[in-house]
């Protein structure tokens, strides 16, 4: 309970500003994607480490629950909202230095409220020819706040916690944690050695409420000298043959070749055409029927190389013989094709090469890790009224997301199960199964699934829900769990005869017996 002494003690540290307990301010914090608000206590924005640190400790003193979040663009997931009532929000976005940048050794030392735009623009600025490592939350989504949820994308250094090489933390009890190897002396290494030396120990600060973390070292990948996105649509009833070739293009490529991901036909619609008849969508036709009058394939399998021309052709090369015998065709394009392309259809009737080429500008422009809103627009295909005129921003709009994300082997049977058993579930709820699969390593792929609804409609919510529990259910049973999971679905760490989430609870009541930072996150709390 935030207390009029508590208040007072927050407002002292960060201004009467950056402390908000307007209900109306409130309300707009906590709307989301997914149909879940919450209560609030307040929200509370500081603008250092220090002032993190010193809001922890007034937290413990007044025993005031809090829930700390990046720029709280988690869409899908329930967006800034915490998993529980009645906490107070700590709001990092203000931290937002990029701390230190090293063009020698290729990394980046950044605070929470640092966007993929931020770095994108300060790389940009100063002539640091690097990589942002992007995804499809977009621009305005925190670089570090997606590394410590272990999100991933599509650049060279797909798994975006794998980049990460250091943390600084706030403790529950105020206390600062960084690694063996930094407290020994050596901070110049351990912005370099991710796994330091003793217990590995970063770990826990990742999807958990272990710690408030102020501040992360970020692998970056250079900029090659070329990008070659490739497209294989795939034949009518190949898709297992798709499954074990993107399996061989990850083992047999590498690190030439970043997240490879198998879309179906209304996954690649949804990207390839962003200004769909709404109208005509919803109330007449079904998107697998928009796909069959663009003569689209079931699956397609979207990638791109990255170096130099010579390893790229090279590369591009083996993409085809993999595929060659169940491919209807490869297409290929690198940012020197796109211009000579787009300067040709100004001339030349070629309806399908215009519908590829719709949106493969902004798609080769977050290949090439210069962040993008491409992704935005699925949110709001429910949305009656339409994409916005500015700035892309769900929670805001009142769009209907939700977003169900199994991992799935990369083993050509389950994959077929899984897909033909969520495309069932879907289809029985009304919702279309948007289905991509994205090999982040020859051995695993992570399924995103877009529950998407109209959040106005009487009981579209609750059929949403419904829908996604159903999945859930379906996937436990094939043995498949989500990688992350919304705040509504935190509750499944609360079964301590699980001796897994035995010990996360006991970790958590040795740093913070009173359950205070962030209950209810990936642990077992009082929600």
């Amino acid at each position: 309970m935030l207390t009029r002494e508590a208040a007072a003690d927050l407002s002292a540290i960060v201004g009467e500003d950056n402390f908000k307990q307007d209900a109306a301010v409130l309300e707009s914090w906590t709307r989301n994607t997914i149909d879940s608000p919450r209560d609030l206590a307040g929200i509370i924005s500081p603008g250092t480490q220090d002032e993190v640190q010193k809001i922890v400790m007034v937290c413990r003193k007044h025993k005031l629950r809090y829930h700390p979040m990046s720029t709280g663009k988690n869409w899908g997931y329930g967006g800034a909202t915490p998993v529980a009532n009645g906490v107070l929000i700590l709001s990092l976005a203000r931290l937002n230095r990029i701390v230190e940048f090293s063009s020698d050794l290729s990394y980046v030392v950044v605070e929470p409220g640092v966007t993929q735009q931020d770095l994108h623009e300060y790389l940009r600025k100063n002539g640091h020819d690097y990589m942002v490592p992007t995804t499809g939350a977009g621009p305005t989504a925190s670089v570090l706040g997606n590394a410590i949820e272990r999100g991933y994308g599509i650049t060279p250094i797909e798994d975006h916690f794998a980049a990460v090489l250091s943390l600084k933390a706030v403790l529950p009890d105020g206390g600062i944690y960084r690694s063996a190897l930094h407290e020994l002396g050596g901070e110049y290494v351990d912005r370099l050695f991710k796994w330091k030396i003793g217990p590995y120990l970063d770990g826990l600060f990742t999807q958990s409420g272990l710690g408030v973390v102020v501040e992360g070292t970020i692998a970056l990948a250079p900029k090659p000298d070329n990008v070659t996105q490739f497209i294989v649509f795939l034949r009518e009833g190949e898709f297992e043959s798709g499954v074990a070739a993107v399996r061989e293009i990850k083992l047999k490529l590498g690190g030439l070749v970043g997240g490879v991901n198998m879309m179906n036909k209304r996954r690649l619609l949804s990207i390839i055409e962003s200004k769909w008849d709404r109208e005509k969508v919803l109330e007449e036709i079904r998107i697998i029927e928009l796909a069959r009058k663009r003569d689209l394939p079931d699956w397609a399998i979207v990638g791109a190389l990255y170096g130099p021309k010579e390893l790229t052709r090279g590369g591009l090369r083996l993409v085809k013989s993999i595929c060659r015998g169940f491919s209807e065709k490869v297409v290929y394009l690198d940012r020197r094709k796109l211009e000579f392309a787009e300067r040709a259809l100004k001339i030349l009737p070629l309806k399908k090469l215009r519908l590829l080429l719709a949106n493969a500008s902004r798609v080769l422009e977050i290949l090439e890790g210069t962040p993008s809103a491409v992704a935005l627009p699925l949110a709001y295909l429910r949305n009656p009224r339409g994409l916005p005129s500015g700035d892309f921003n769900p929670d805001r709009d009142n769009c209907g997301l939700i977003w169900f994300a199994p991992l799935v082997p990369l083993d050509a049977p389950v994959a077929r199960d899984y897909v033909q058993e969520t495309t069932r579930i879907c289809l029985l709820n009304e919702i279309e199964p948007m289905i991509t699969l994205t090999a982040f390593s020859p051995r695993c792929l992570d399924s995103t699934v877009p529950i998407i609804f109209q959040k106005e409609q009487p009981g579209a919510a609750e059929a949403a829900k419904r829908c996604y529990d159903e999945l859930l259910r379906m996937s436990a049973d094939m043995g498949l769990f989500p990688y992350r999971l919304d705040i509504d679905h935190m509750d499944l760490f609360d079964d301590l005869t699980i001796p897994a989430f035995d010990l996360i609870h006991k970790i958590k009541k040795a740093l913070d017996p009173d359950l205070l930072l962030a209950p209810g996150r990936y642990a077992k709390g009082d929600r």
